[in-house]
């Protein structure tokens, strides 16, 4: 109150005072001023950045951006209206500078609690320290940044303004300028902490191409939390690469879909704490380019700890080398096993601004792919053997035989994929009880052999593809010729389950899909007859001149 009473007769002084010169009233007021400036609490509620329209010269190329900050303080009463002068402010990060703020006048009331908002323009002076800031904004709970700058305050009496009634020192006239009043604050602001991105439903849809399964589109709705003070309008369009994961989650190998469910989900709640020592950086796990994906050119961030979902759209973007294929595919076998995938974004450019440009490009982001809902994703569905059961039976007892057939089978299958599916290769253990009974080697099929299958599609393949029946214990293998037999001497199928590695093609990828085809269920090629015959899918699917037939699955089976 003493601070305010003098600050106000200092004032007072502008309206009241004429034989009084102004040196006199500049030095009563500026040390009182300089008080309150100095010691008052400055908090930022929320920045928001926008695309600068204003900077006179679009040739110079400065990363600048308009800048308002919304913000409370607390001060002491002037006794007057008060204003923070336009100025300058020097910005600092760790003790060094990055740039400067031209801010606008900032009005400051009578003093005591008050919001008011700071607006002007950030030019940034050294990028690799804004670097430094842009990094901690996006992966630090909070963050500090210091002002300082050399302003004047301007006051005005009660007859330029409102004032506190309640307070004698508001009975005053005229203005004061006061300046040289130093201004130097360290501002805490929120980071962004790594914005705890989401993706799900990853599709893949196809495009126009000269080939089967060739290029096509990849959709991946996304979410971006943003806890941080900042709103980001006018991003535009951001390209982002999307990396698998080479750090210990990715490479770790599950038993089953159920376990690697649990575990991918316990390893990246491990990589996003907040240890640092604990865990690698994104940017040292970055493994294998798995696509490219751009947000829309509206796009922009609010300030929020629950944002709506967005789509980002791109394409497949895998080098067509060995290793970049096996990582590729495990992407789709977690994908196909509703098993959750540790992925990198990476932001690749931000083309609409270079303030964004230089912040963003190159931060590296963990989050994780889910796999495919609850439901059946499996490709080989049933398969039909060209077998008869007595003349199997007595050769397989044959002591000369070695407990070896070598039939020939058709096989349902199913794309669980939204996209074209290019199937030829496959291999595969068949699995009776848990009991190697049989294997599938079909390690290249030509043009004439291979399989697409449209996305979602279904059907029995009317070409036979070989297969070899044979079991350490011919006994295993007996049993299962007798439970596909036709009733009353068997029950007319059986389930079994297939070690698989399905060499497919889809949207220009060529992954080795390696996952286990469960509860496939095996019976005779008997059970074909009556289903009707599909027209000659390749050739119209593809363009080739394939002569092979494909048989729509019917009720009958």
């Amino acid at each position: 109150p003493l601070l305010a009473l003098a600050a106000g007769a200092a004032v007072a002084a502008v309206g009241y005072g004429a034989s009084v010169g102004s040196d006199v009233k500049l030095h009563i007021g500026k040390p009182f001023v300089m008080g309150i400036i100095a010691l008052f609490d400055l908090k930022v509620d929320q920045i928001t950045l926008r695309d600068t329209k204003k900077w006179p010269d679009p040739k110079v190329n400065l990363v600048a951006f308009d800048l308002l900050m919304d913000v409370h303080m607390d001060l002491l009463f002037f006794g007057a209206q008060a204003t923070l002068g336009s100025a300058e402010f020097n910005l600092a990060f760790g003790g060094e500078r990055f740039g400067t703020l031209h801010s606008l006048p900032c009005p400051l009331g009578g003093g005591g609690k008050i919001k008011t908002k700071i607006a002007g323009t950030l030019v940034v002076d050294d990028l690799a320290v804004f670097r430094k800031v842009a990094r901690a904004v996006v992966t630090e709970d909070e963050l500090h940044v210091e002002l300082y700058t050399i302003l004047a305050v301007e006051l005005r009496g009660a007859d330029h303004g409102i004032c506190r009634t309640d307070v004698q020192t508001c009975k005053t006239k005229g203005t004061l300028r006061i300046p040289d009043v130093p201004f130097a604050k360290s501002v805490v602001l929120r980071g962004a902490r790594s914005f705890g991105i989401e993706f799900r439903d990853m599709l893949v849809l196809d495009q126009n191409s000269t080939e089967p399964a060739g290029d096509a589109l990849i959709t991946i709705d996304v979410r971006v939390n943003n806890p941080s003070s900042f709103v980001m309008r006018d991003l535009g369009a951001v390209q982002v690469d999307v990396y698998t994961d080479k750090s210990g989650c990715a490479r770790k190998e599950f038993k089953g879909p159920r376990e690697g469910k649990s575990a991918a989900k316990e390893c990246l709640q491990r990589l996003a704490t907040h240890d640092t020592d604990a865990r690698p950086t994104p940017e040292h796990s970055l493994g294998v380019k798995f696509a490219e994906v751009q947000t829309e050119t509206d796009f922009w961030l609010a300030r929020s700890p629950d944002n709506d979902w967005f789509r980002v759209k791109g394409k497949l973007a895998v080098p067509p080398r060995e290793h970049d294929l096996v990582s590729t595919a495990d992407v789709f076998n977690h994908f196909l096993t509703s098993r959750d995938t540790p992925l990198i974004a990476r932001v690749a450019a931000v083309p609409s601004h270079p303030f964004y440009e230089a912040a963003a490009t190159g931060l590296a982001l963990r989050v994780g792919l889910p796999g495919m809902g609850p439901g059946d994703h499996d490709i080989i569905q049933k398969v039909y053997i060209d077998l008869n059961i007595p003349v199997a039976t007595v050769t397989l007892l044959n002591p000369f035989n070695g407990g070896s057939l070598e039939q020939y089978m058709h096989i349902a299958l199913r794309n669980p994929l939204d996209a074209e599916l290019y199937v030829h290769g496959l291999a595969a253990r068949i699995l009776y009880n848990d009991v190697h009974v049989g294997t599938v080697s079909l390690p290249e099929l030509n043009e004439h052999e291979a399989i697409v299958l449209p996305p979602s599609a279904t059907f029995v393949t009317a070409r036979q593809y070989p297969v070899l029946l044979h079991a350490a214990n011919v006994a295993d293998l007996l049993k299962l010729l007798k439970q596909i037999s036709p009733p009353p001497v068997g029950e007319g199928s059986a389930m079994i389950n297939l070690d698989a590695r399905i060499a497919a093609r889809v949207g220009g990828v060529e992954p080795t899909l390696v996952y286990r085809q469960s509860n496939v269920t095996c019976l005779l090629e008997s059970s074909l007859l009556g289903v009707k015959l599909h027209e000659n899918f390749v050739a119209e699917e593809s363009g080739n001149d394939s002569s092979s037939d494909y048989l729509e699955e019917g009720a009958s089976s």
